[in-house]
C-alpha cells in the first residue's frame, strides 16, 4: 500500500508539473502572438499612411503633366505666352514714388501712429468718410 501512495503522489506530482509547463508555454505563445498582432496592426497603419501619400503624389504628377500646368510654370518662369493673347504692364507715373509712400501710410496705419492720438473717435471717424484733414 505505501509503494502504491508513493505512485500516486509521484503521478499526481508529475501531472501537475506537466499543467504547469502547458500553462507557462501556452502563456509564452500567446504573449508572441500579442506582440505580433501589434506590430501587425502597425504595419498596416503605417501601409495605409504610404498609400494615401502615393495617392498624393501620382494626383501631383499628374496635375504636372497637364498642358494647363506646363502653361502655367512658361508664363510664370520663361516669361512666355500664346499667340493670341496681349500682355499688359502696369507702371506707376513717374512722378509718384510708390514703395517709400505707400510703406509708411501703411506702417503708420497698421501701427496706430496716424498722428492723431490726441484726437477724439468721432473726429477720426469723421475725417475716415470725409477726407477732412
Amino acid at each position: 500500500m505505501e509503494k502504491r501512495r508513493w505512485w500516486q503522489r509521484a503521478v499526481i506530482a508529475a501531472v501537475l508539473i506537466l499543467i504547469g509547463w502547458v500553462l507557462y508555454v501556452s502563456s509564452k505563445q500567446i504573449e508572441r502572438n500579442r506582440r505580433i498582432q501589434d506590430e501587425i496592426s502597425t504595419l498596416q497603419t503605417e501601409a495605409a499612411k504610404i498609400r494615401r501619400e502615393n495617392e498624393t503624389f501620382s494626383e501631383r504628377i499628374s496635375y504636372f503633366a497637364t498642358d494647363d500646368f506646363r502653361e502655367q510654370e512658361a508664363k510664370k518662369k520663361l516669361g512666355l505666352k500664346k499667340t493670341e493673347e496681349i500682355v499688359v504692364g502696369v507702371k506707376p507715373t513717374p512722378g509718384e514714388e510708390v514703395t517709400g509712400a505707400v510703406q509708411e501710410d501703411e506702417q503708420s496705419i497698421l501701427s496706430g501712429n496716424t498722428g492723431n492720438e490726441n484726437m477724439a473717435n468721432y473726429k477720426k471717424w469723421w475725417e475716415v468718410f470725409f477726407g477732412v484733414n
